[in-house]
């Protein structure tokens, strides 16, 4: 039995470490294996909460923290313990902000027979309740086909969200009857969400919603210009281009650009460089595509700004400013000459009417490369792509713990092998 001051401790240093997993898994300066020594950190930790004499020592007292990475890791240990039953009716009776805590904890638990015990939940009259469990059972990709169809029409638009986006492949009657109504739905996040899970089917209607989105820019169209990048070729890179004439949706429509790979886009994010606004999405969007990285002669010292920066977080004296940290405020400012100098040599290298990724013309096993060593924010969308052009066949689950993700990555080599490298919108129906 272990004294309560140590369980503490460990208590203390597991909230921190899962605190720092989850900022590392949207980073822009992580890779896999940087989280992955992160990652040991906590697990270390949370596995030394794994003692009887932690449930009620401090484990079940956790509960009551307003910190989720405290309660996260309380239920994440608890799990380990088998404490399942304990879990769930912790969850059952939490408030939003706790209840999501534990959700997190049980979206990357390894618990044996986790993923029956939450179907159970769904029959419960509680419709936020069963959009959080459904949302849990999408990530750990153990919601059967019958299940989600059945939220496909649910009352809660977040549980429509999470069918969809638990849907691997959505089957052809329901790309008949419900995709046109949930692509055309008034929720921003229902729709994004169709499209997606459309273009996943091969739905061409969902490509054309995406279209619409980028367009009429609006709610969530920054979904939109995303899977517009992935899928499209010269015509949607240069519409995504235009997009940058608006202060507005500048930043989004950079962040979109860096993944269609286009010449036009590598283009506009040189002449953005020089606008501190954006300058540092626009270096990053530029590294993607190039593979040059925004380090040493390409990026500033650390510390230094380009003149007019808009000042750090902490000197800001607005009361109306959102001081909320943002993963591309860590990205290196980019040494603008330098990187136009390169450019200017190497510009020839990328011709127009090809697709590049790391400085590669696109292609499976570049994709999957990119998977392996892209910053982790970047992975994402990287995921989003494979899974849809793979059918839903290979979802990679970016902010699941590194072992798991590397299992995934490893089962969807042979497929990253055979695949196409056409523009996704040419293989839709």
């Amino acid at each position: 039995m272990l004294l309560a001051d140590v369980l503490e401790e460990y208590l203390d240093e597991a909230e921190f470490r899962w605190l720092q997993w989850e900022r590392a898994l949207e980073a822009p300066d992580f890779t896999l294996d940087e989280v992955a020594t992160r990652e040991e950190r906590l697990l270390a930790h949370l596995e030394g909460l794994e003692d009887e004499s932690a449930l009620d020592t401090v484990l079940c007292p956790a509960f009551d923290a307003e910190e989720a990475s405290r309660v996260s890791a309380a239920t994440h240990a608890l799990l380990g313990l088998g404490e399942v039953d304990e879990v769930l009716v912790r969850l059952r009776g939490a408030a939003a902000p706790a209840r999501a805590a534990i959700l997190r904890a049980l979206e990357v638990s390894e618990a044996p027979g986790l993923g029956a015990r939450l179907m159970e939940l769904l029959k419960l009259e509680d419709t936020e309740l069963q959009a959080g469990v459904l949302e849990t059972l999408a990530f750990r990709q153990e919601a059967p086909a019958e299940v989600l169809a059945r939220f496909f029409t649910h009352d809660e638009p977040r549980a429509r969200v999470a069918a969809l986006r638990g849907a691997l492949s959505l089957p052809e009657e329901t790309v008949r009857r419900h995709l046109p109504g949930l692509l055309d739905s008034a929720h921003p996040g229902i729709r994004a969400a169709a499209m997606e899970a459309g273009l996943a089917a091969g739905a061409r209607m969902a490509w054309e919603a995406c279209r619409k989105g980028v367009q009429a820019p609006g709610a969530h169209a920054q979904k939109a210009m995303v899977l517009l990048a992935l899928g499209g070729d010269e015509a949607e890179a240069a519409l995504l281009v235009t997009l940058l004439e608006s202060a507005e949706l500048r930043a989004h429509a950079l962040w979109a650009l860096g993944f269609s790979g286009r010449v036009a886009a590598m283009e506009s994010c040189v002449k953005y460089l020089a606008v501190p606004e954006v300058a540092r999405l626009a270096g990053e969007a530029f590294s993607a595509m190039t593979g040059v990285r925004m380090e040493g002669a390409f990026a500033l010292p650390p510390g230094e700004t380009p003149e007019g920066a808009p000042a750090p977080l902490e000197e800001e004296e607005s009361l109306d400013a959102d001081l909320t940290p943002r993963p591309e405020d860590d990205l290196p400012w980019p040494e603008v000459a330098a990187v136009k100098g390169w450019w200017a040599q190497n510009q020839t290298r990328f011709a127009k009417g090809t697709r590049y990724l790391l400085g590669q013309p696109f292609s499976g096993p570049v994709l999957l490369e990119a998977l392996e060593s892209s910053p982790m924010r970047r992975r994402h969308v990287l995921a989003r792509e494979l899974a849809i052009r793979t059918g839903g066949q290979h979802v990679i689950p970016t902010r699941a713990f590194t072992w798991r993700q590397r299992e995934a990555l490893a089962q969807a080599r042979g497929a990253c092998a055979r695949l196409k490298s056409t523009p996704l919108a040419a293989t839709l129906r």
